[in-house]
């Protein structure tokens, strides 16, 4: 199911490698080649090297996907109607044709031509490898799944390509004023930049009637581009600031009844710390609402995933998949403690780990208190592994929820996912090292 892929899980960190190598090979065919052909670069052996290793690497990409090797997310096409509608195989669409057309090496055509053509037409056969930009619509196959630091990297690395592209059409329709390549590069790019950020300074102007037709193009794209850009962050920011207004509502709401009812100042740091917890869990007012207007099967699975956000965090599940993590999230039970009170006694019988969703224990054995738990961390994991004797109290501190995860269901999911329960011995081992250094140090 779509809602079950995860980019980083292991089976797909091969993909995500691969996507990441195609990507930066199409970026990099984007930039050098306008170049190229702006500055009327004479082709070299390197570029038939480089041409080459690109082409086998486009090749290689189209092979990968007829044999459907890259584990990408199935997302349905929906028709006008809302109905899924049928797509075809990869290596009978219309894209299979535009991969080929885009991975041929047009450096080394046009060098084994190279006698029989005139240099221009040899660069104009090279910029056509910029088509091979259709090719990054792979990233947008996986752009729902990704972190937002990689989105942000996407929509940055799209509009210097686009100041770029900008910047070589300049250097096309106007001459070189005598400048070096870098010097000449450096002030169209300034031109560009200038031009589509409509702060125009004047010291650069058009001398042609095509230069100042591209002009008005570029000073259009650019008031244009500023009006999506500063629309969306602008939308960002006020989703932002909503959230955080909702949250400061609440906890005002909050505020006065404390006052007014005159709560002790302990019990108002731990209310307001348990309150906080709550509305950091949750987005927002609407999505308690949302949720509820789903079918009860789907408020399950969403609950699920919800459990998921705590638990990839914890040590012993980093790494899991997704599949594994959602199992694990089926079998946890939330409790919720008040202060003092005894989660674990000395010399009970172990069955259960805990995560802790929020709060404070204190870890002791008779007067001696040996540690102190927050949110995030667990406890109790080796009583998962074999029949064990609690060594030591474990009480709360303040108001807290607990998740539990019994024996029996450890078994249950180490029986589907074995690397697991290495992941538990390990953490074990490594535990009772440090016990022994320990006792060898004292």
């Amino acid at each position: 199911m779509l809602y079950n892929y995860n980019l980083s899980d292991k089976e797909n960190r091969s993909t995500l490698i691969w996507l990441s190598i195609i990507f930066c090979c199409i970026v990099w065919t984007c930039f050098e080649a306008p170049l190229s052909f702006a500055l009327n670069i004479e082709l070299k052996e390197h570029h038939l090297w480089w041409d080459l290793f690109f082409s086998l690497i486009f090749f290689i990409d189209i092979y990968l996907k007829i044999k459907n090797k890259l584990k990408l997310p199935n997302i349905p096409k929906l028709g006008s109607d809302g109905a899924i509608l049928e797509q075809k195989p990869y290596h009978k669409s219309f894209w299979l044709w535009v991969d080929i057309i885009t991975s041929i090496p047009y450096d080394i055509i046009a060098s084994l031509f190279g006698l029989n053509i005139i240099t221009n037409t040899i660069m104009t056969i090279r910029l056509l490898r910029i088509a091979r930009i259709i090719k990054l619509r792979i990233a947008f196959e996986v752009i729902d799944f990704v972190p937002k630091a990689i989105k942000i990297l996407f929509g940055l690395t799209a509009i210097c390509l686009a100041i770029h592209w900008l910047a070589c059409g300049w250097m096309i329709i106007t001459p070189r004023p005598g400048l070096d390549t870098i010097s000449y590069y450096n002030v169209s790019l300034y031109w560009a930049v200038t031009t589509l950020t409509t702060v125009g300074y004047g010291d650069i102007t058009p001398a042609t009637n095509f230069a100042r037709i591209y002009t008005m193009f570029v000073m259009v794209i650019g008031v244009a581009s500023y009006g999506v850009i500063i629309g969306n962050f602008s939308r960002m920011i006020m989703l932002a600031d909503k959230y955080k207004e909702e949250k400061k509502e609440k906890l005002e709401a909050l505020r006065s009844f404390m006052r007014y009812y005159n709560i002790p100042k302990g019990l108002q740091k731990q209310t307001f710390q348990f309150y906080n917890h709550v509305l950091t869990q949750n987005i927002s007012k609407e999505e308690e609402l949302i949720v509820k207007d789903l079918p009860q099967a789907l408020q399950n699975e969403l609950s699920i995933y919800k459990k998921i956000k705590l638990i990839k965090n914890v040590h012993v599940f980093k790494g899991c998949t997704t599949p594994c993590l959602k199992l694990i999230a089926t079998k946890l039970t939330q409790t919720f403690h008040s202060p003092n009170e005894y989660i674990i006694k000395k010399g009970d019988v172990g069955d259960q780990m805990f995560i802790i969703g929020h709060g404070e224990f204190q870890v002791s054995s008779g007067d001696q208190i040996l540690a102190t738990l927050k949110d995030g961390q667990f406890f109790g994991e080796i009583a998962l592994l074999e029949d064990t004797i609690r060594n030591c109290d474990i009480i709360s501190n303040t108001y807290c929820d607990l998740y539990a995860f019994s024996k029996e269901d450890f078994l249950e999911v180490i029986a589907k996912y074995p690397e697991l329960e290495e992941k538990f011995k390990e953490k074990y081992k490594r535990r009772q090292s440090d016990k022994k250094q320990n006792l060898k140090a004292a």
